[in-house]
C-alpha cells in the first residue's frame, strides 16, 4: 500500500471516528462534564475547613444557585466554595397524639425532583441537607413525648434515605410551644437532645447539625458528640456552648438582606473573620439568585488563605415551578 493511500485510510478512518465521538458527546456531554467536574471538586469541597454552609429559602430561590460559586485561581477545575446546602425548610406539625414531617408544595417539588435539582449540586461534591422548622402547631422538637419522638426521628430518617439527602439541620423556632396541647412534656434541652440523638441512631453517617437559637439547645455531652456542626443567631461569635468544640462551630453566622446589606455588616464580618484558626464552619442565611460573591470576600480570604477569592460563574437558575 503506498503512503498516499494508507493517508488516505487514516483520515477516512478519523473522519469516522470523529463522527462516532461527536455523536457521544451530544448524548453524554453534560454527564461527562459532571463527572469529570466532580471528580476534580469533591476532593478539595472535602478538605478545605471552615466548611461554608447556606441555608436556602426554597419557597422562592432553586437551590442550584448554590453550584455557581468557585475559587477564582482554580480555573478550569473551579473548585466549589459552598460545601454544604440546607433546604429551607420543612416542618414539624403535631397534636397531643401526632407528629409530622410536613413538606410544601415549594419542598416537595424539589425533593420530588431530586435528580434535577439536588444531585447536581451532590455531583460536585456540595452535600445537601433537609431543613427543619417549626409551624405553630404548639409541637416542636423540644417537647415531644417517647412515643412521639421516635415517629418523628424514624419520618426525617426515612425522607434523607428516601430522597438521598446528606444529613438534617434543627431549626427550633416558631413551634409555639406556649400553645402546645395538653399532655406533652414542657418544652427542654434534654428533651431536644433526646430527638437529635434518636436520629442520629437512625443516620449514623449523614450530617445533623443545629441553629444555636430558641433556648433549648444547651445540650448535653452526648447530644453535642452526635453533632456535626452549630451556628449562632446571626453574627460573630467566637465562644461556642458549653461542651461543643470550636471545630464544630461556625463562629461567623452571616444573614444575607441584599446584594450591599448583612447581619452582621462587612466590617463586623472582616474583623470576625481575620481570627478563625481552629473554627470548623462558616454559615450564611438566604443565598439568593444573583452573586453573592462579593460578600463572601469579606471573609474567604482571611478565613481560607491569602489569594483565597471567590468568583461566580454568571450563571443563574430561576425557581420554574
Amino acid at each position: 500500500m503506498t503512503k498516499k493511500m494508507k493517508t488516505s485510510l487514516l483520515l477516512i478512518v478519523a473522519m469516522v471516528m470523529g463522527v462516532i465521538v461527536t455523536s457521544c458527546d451530544n448524548t453524554d456531554e453534560n454527564v461527562t462534564e459532571v463527572q469529570e467536574e466532580a471528580q476534580a471538586t469533591t476532593r478539595a469541597v472535602g478538605t478545605k475547613t471552615p466548611k461554608l454552609t447556606v441555608y436556602i429559602e426554597t419557597n422562592d430561590i432553586n437551590p442550584l444557585n448554590a453550584k455557581e460559586y468557585y475559587f477564582c485561581d482554580t480555573i478550569p477545575q473551579k473548585e466549589e466554595v459552598i460545601d454544604h446546602v440546607i433546604l429551607f425548610a420543612s416542618n414539624i406539625r403535631g397534636t397531643a397524639t401526632t407528629v409530622e414531617l410536613y413538606h410544601n408544595p415549594n419542598q416537595t417539588h424539589i425533593l420530588n425532583n431530586a435528580a434535577t435539582l439536588i444531585q447536581p449540586l451532590q455531583a460536585k461534591g456540595i452535600k445537601v441537607m433537609l431543613g427543619l422548622l417549626g409551624d405553630w402547631t404548639g409541637v416542636g422538637f423540644a417537647n415531644l413525648n417517647s412515643t412521639l419522638r421516635v415517629d418523628f426521628a424514624q419520618q426525617v430518617a426515612n425522607c434523607v434515605t428516601t430522597y438521598g439527602l446528606d444529613g438534617v439541620d434543627f431549626d427550633d423556632e416558631y413551634a409555639d410551644y406556649g400553645n402546645a396541647p395538653p399532655g406533652l412534656p414542657a418544652p427542654s434541652a434534654t428533651n431536644f437532645g433526646l430527638l437529635i440523638q434518636e436520629v442520629r441512631d437512625l443516620l449514623p453517617d449523614k450530617l445533623i447539625t443545629v441553629f444555636h437559637y430558641g433556648g433549648y439547645t444547651n445540650f448535653d455531652a452526648t447530644t453535642m458528640s452526635s453533632l456535626d456542626y452549630m451556628w449562632p443567631n446571626f453574627g460573630c461569635a467566637p465562644t461556642p456552648p458549653t461542651g461543643l468544640a470550636n471545630s464544630k462551630w461556625a463562629k461567623l453566622s452571616i444573614r444575607i438582606i441584599s446584594s450591599s446589606s448583612t447581619i452582621p455588616n462587612a466590617l463586623t464580618i472582616q474583623a470576625c473573620a481575620s481570627s478563625y484558626s481552629g473554627y470548623g464552619a462558616v454559615m450564611m442565611f438566604n443565598l439568593r439568585d444573583w452573586s453573592a460573591a462579593s460578600i463572601m470576600n469579606n471573609f474567604a480570604s482571611r478565613v481560607w488563605g491569602t489569594g483565597r477569592t471567590v468568583c461566580h460563574t454568571g450563571t443563574t437558575h430561576a425557581k420554574t415551578w
